[in-house]
């Protein structure tokens, strides 16, 4: 029980990670209008939850 908790945490922590960077590399580049923000967040989430589900130690049991 103890790895999927540990699993749980890396999921979050990747899909927030990746939403945030997405969204400071947006702002960085000048696309501050809130729609601009949210889809690059979303995107961002998506694509490191992705990456994060391919490598994902519990697809590997």
């Amino acid at each position: 029980m103890k790895s999927i908790g540990l699993w749980l945490k890396g999921l979050a922590a990747a899909v927030i990670g990746g939403a945030i960077a997405s969204t400071a590399q947006a702002a960085a580049s000048g696309s501050i209008a809130p729609a601009n923000l949210k889809t690059a967040a979303l995107t961002g989430a998506a694509l490191t939850l992705g990456a994060y589900l391919t490598k994902s130690p519990v697809a590997s049991r």
